[in-house]
């Protein structure tokens, strides 16, 4: 779906950018340059996703990060201790 198509769906089902953005914690700006491809932000784009219903892949089959499930918190800081490992050594 494109930027028009995820705006005007939205709509439809009664949300809007600033919405998503509030249930976030995240700006406007941010949700609106995530659907029209601006920027890169993976939870953004699965809350859109979530708010029309559809699955991620759907909504955005052409970011194809998206597609991998995002690392859990721990799997994050075992990363995060992984990376400080390689970079001191």
């Amino acid at each position: 779906m494109d930027s028009k198509q995820i705006k005007k769906e939205l709509m439809r089902r009664g949300f809007d950018f600033s919405m998503i953005a509030e249930a976030l914690g995240k700006s406007p700006s941010l949700v609106s340059k995530v659907a029209s491809r601006k920027a890169r932000s993976q939870p953004v784009a699965l809350a859109i996703a979530k708010a029309l219903g559809e699955d991620i892949e759907v909504v955005f089959p052409d970011v194809e990060a998206y597609h991998q499930q995002p690392l859990t918190s721990e799997q994050r800081k075992q990363k995060q201790r992984e990376l400080v490992a390689l970079l001191k050594g």
